[in-house]
């Protein structure tokens, strides 16, 4: 952990908050990096950080948020990735950045579309995200989209089984209503997930949003 603090000059710079906790910039060895720390006041623990740690350490694709290392000493459980220095796309939708044209976005979407289509179809068996949504697809220096936060990430359905049963993980706004209902996960829910990232592409809103006209909440899909 004294290495960690030393990497972020004593925790510095945040550039980010999530459910987990908050992400610092770091160096390590010249190496510009991404921290993140657990929180206390997070709802997530040990079992997301195992989760992220096992899933991450096993897979490698150029759409998925490369995986640099860990610490885990006492309550610390910290987890390092390469660095994205464009942030993630719901900043930059937020921001309604001018530079983020029709090609971009349509790159942006495809990117992301392949970082899923490795979890699902090349994966054996298929890994589940659980949690796709615009603030967990990060852009490099160059507008490439990469997937993360895999600590909701779950194995897909073995051979011959159409579903996994599981308690509901995900962020309100992207989970497929099946399995929000029926707690019957595949790799649909991901795929519905990633189609209102798709409707944030296209028009910028998010998930859940407030119509001043009717005076009550909209979800992006039916607006």
């Amino acid at each position: 952990y004294e290495e960690v603090k030393a990497m972020t000059g004593n925790f510095e710079r945040e550039i980010g908050k999530g459910g987990y906790g908050p992400v610092f910039h770091g160096c390590l060895q010249d190496k510009e990096v991404a921290i993140k720390i657990l929180s206390d006041k997070s709802h997530q623990g040990i079992t997301e950080f195992s989760t992220e740690v096992d899933v991450l350490s096993k897979l490698h694709h150029k759409n998925l948020v490369k995986f640099v290392g860990y610490c885990f000493e006492g309550q610390n459980l910290v987890l390092i990735y390469d660095y994205m220095c464009n942030g993630d796309l719901r900043q930059r939708l937020d921001g309604q950045d001018s530079s983020l044209d029709w090609g971009k976005r349509l790159k942006i979407a495809l990117d992301a579309a392949q970082g899923l289509e490795y979890l699902h179809l090349s994966c054996k068996p298929g890994i589940i995200h659980r949690d796709v949504k615009s603030s967990n697809i990060l852009l490099n220096e160059r507008m490439y989209a990469k997937i993360a936060d895999f600590g909701f990430s779950k194995m897909g359905p073995l051979e011959g089984a159409t579903h996994v049963t599981t308690l509901v993980k995900g962020t309100t706004g992207y989970l497929d209503p099946e399995y929000y209902t029926a707690h019957r996960l595949t790799e649909k829910s991901d795929v519905y997930s990633f189609g209102v990232v798709l409707m944030e592409i296209i028009c910028g809103r998010r998930p859940l949003f407030f119509d001043s006209s009717t005076q009550q909440q909209i979800h992006i899909t039916s607006w």
